[in-house]
């Protein structure tokens, strides 16, 4: 893969549990890693979700293979061009471990972008 299609900056971000300073604890998003990606959006798609129409967007999100981008799977997320996606799948098309290719998508239910 050419560098110049690695064009995006792709945050992803993994759970973490942190004391909630009450005794207790709370799960939060934590950046895991920032890296260059191509993103190839598909076309919106609508579904009903808790009686309502949603918009979901997906694509597919491109990045140089590590051991970092290989570890992430479908309990990240990812944040590009300020949108918050779901990781839907991670695969290894080439298989010769230059680029992973994941397929991403948002889930409807909230305005993207927005952090717990």
């Amino acid at each position: 893969m050419k560098a110049g299609t690695l064009n995006k900056r792709a945050t992803f971000q993994s759970l973490a549990t942190t004391p909630d300073g009450a005794g207790g604890s709370v799960q939060v998003w934590v950046d895991y890693v920032t890296v260059w990606a191509q993103f190839s959006p598909e076309r919106a798609r609508e579904k009903l979700q808790q009686g309502r129409i949603a918009d979901n967007q997906a694509g597919v999100l491109r990045v140089r293979s590590s051991a970092t981008t290989r570890a992430i799977d479908a309990t990240h997320r990812v944040i590009v061009g300020g949108v918050t996606y779901n990781v839907r799948s991670h695969d290894n098309p080439d298989g010769v471990n230059d680029m992973i290719e994941m397929i991403i998508e948002t889930d409807g239910a909230a305005p993207t972008g927005v952090t717990p």
